[in-house]
């Protein structure tokens, strides 16, 4: 029977292949998904990092038309009640780690704004 130290060491080793493996399954990189209902963004005060790969998504599950305006950059949509905006590997779009505020052109006096934290690699 392997001593204390062997067994922490062999359960290293099989984390490390379960991470490899994950890493190069091809397995998609889930969304982040930011809901706007009412007046609020949900998930998104702040979010949690996100890192490099990952699409931004904002599904509208409200009734009122809301907007996405990213603070510091040109990008500014509406999302119409039932859809959803998705902004591809956000990480890259936004040009790296950092915080990025947004908010809804809409209703940011109402407080409908949140924060994007992109993660470094």
């Amino acid at each position: 029977m392997p001593s204390g130290r062997g067994r922490v060491l062999a359960g290293l080793l099989a984390l490390a292949v379960v991470v490899s493996a994950g890493a190069f399954s091809g397995a998609p990189t889930p969304d982040y998904v930011v809901t706007a209902i009412d007046y609020h963004f949900h998930d998104a005060h702040p979010t949690l990092p996100i890192g490099p790969g990952r699409d931004l998504v904002v599904k509208n599950e409200g009734q009122n038309v809301h907007n996405v305006t990213i603070t510091g950059t040109d990008f500014s949509q509406d999302v119409r009640p039932g859809e959803e905006l998705r902004i591809p590997d956000i990480a890259t779009f936004l040009g790296g780690p950092g915080t990025y505020p947004f908010y809804c052109h809409y209703h940011e006096a109402q407080g409908m704004i949140g924060v994007i934290i992109i993660a470094s690699g």
